[in-house]
């Protein structure tokens, strides 16, 4: 099932893609899931508004970093992370 951005959702992704942050609006969505994912993972307590002002934050920390850089990091991450998952013991 195919799922559509609002206007504003958009908006909002190519204002990010014009920081510098990430070279298109893909590769900002995904980083945008990949957060998702890991909030789901370990959780956060905070509000989405929150969750955003963080975002915002971490975007305008500094020099944008390399997008390859961040990929191959990230991959390492949830590799570590499925591993980790993987040699847990099942749940009765």
């Amino acid at each position: 099932m195919p799922t559509y951005l609002t206007s504003e959702q958009e908006q909002r992704l190519q204002a990010v893609v014009r920081t510098g942050a990430y070279p298109s609006t893909e590769d900002a969505l995904n980083a945008a899931l990949s957060i998702v994912e890991s909030r789901a993972i370990h959780g956060f307590e905070g509000s989405a508004n929150e969750l955003d002002e963080l975002l915002l934050e971490g975007l305008s920390s500094g020099d944008p970093l390399d997008a390859d850089d961040v990929w191959q990091r990230i991959t390492v991450q949830t590799d570590q992370m499925l591993a980790e998952q993987q040699a847990r013991p099942p749940r009765l």
